[in-house]
């Protein structure tokens, strides 16, 4: 695996170090110990930008990314998703290449802040409710049409995080519109002294639910090791869990 990789702010301004990452919407995300920053210091800790060891070590499980090059990253880069609302953040966008393809790599960076604050059963919940007091909302229709991209049905997806669901979808999704013949969902979680035991847990759960329904398998979900590739809205997308 090799680097030649540019980082830049959305506008094309370049990040010549950790201090100029792009920072979160808001501004309580950007602080010491937290995913935010630590991610942008994760890509700085040589005197130049290089990806961090970890990141390597799970990319490199996939032999479908041998030879992988960075080309080119963001931070904070979103992808718009189906119906209107919010769109899918990612907290780095990568583009790369492999001696046979294009590689789009999407990384949501975890400290021990949860996957959101809600399932996609929770969440399609709170929506009708909004319907019912005539409020105006598409967002049962952006789940419908979320659930349609992935494998296992509407159903086993109920008890999932909604946010997991967005990050995966957002990821094909972006992948599609780069032209990558390749899309990488990567959760890079990082142990501080703000982090607990206990959050670290819960998340840990949450991704293993979300991976066996993705994957269709209940076998234990192993760090530093690619699964896939799934087919999620026509593209194919490995997903694993980096950790510092």
């Amino acid at each position: 695996m090799t680097t030649l990789l540019t980082l830049s702010r959305p506008d094309g301004t370049p990040i010549a170090n950790w201090e100029m990452w792009t920072r979160p919407k808001k501004d309580y995300q950007w602080e010491p110990e937290r995913s935010a920053m630590e991610l942008a210091k994760a890509w700085f800790r040589q005197s130049a930008v290089s990806p961090p060891d970890e990141l390597v070590q799970l990319l490199n499980s996939s032999s479908r990314l041998t030879d992988l090059q960075f080309l080119r990253g963001i931070p904070e880069y979103v992808t718009s998703l189906p119906e209107r609302g919010e769109g899918r953040n990612h907290d780095l966008w990568i583009i790369g290449r492999t001696t046979q393809e294009q590689v789009t790599i999407c990384i949501e960076a975890k400290a021990d802040e949860p996957f959101g604050n809600e399932t996609v059963a929770d969440y399609r919940r709170s929506t009708n409710k909004r319907r019912e007091s005539g409020k105006s909302t598409r967002v049962p229709e952006r789940i419908s049409k979320l659930l349609s991209l992935v494998p296992a049905g509407d159903n086993r997806w109920d008890n999932i995080r909604y946010q997991l669901l967005t990050a995966i979808c957002g990821t094909a999704i972006q992948a599609r519109r780069d032209g990558s013949a390749l899309a990488v969902f990567v959760v890079h979680e990082f142990h501080t002294c703000k982090t607990t035991t206990d959050n670290i847990r819960a998340n840990a759960e949450d991704f293993n639910a979300f991976m066996a329904v993705i994957t269709d398998s209940h076998e234990p979900v192993i760090t530093g090791t690619l699964y896939g590739p799934i087919t999620v809205g026509g593209v194919d997308c490995l997903i694993g869990k980096a950790v510092h």
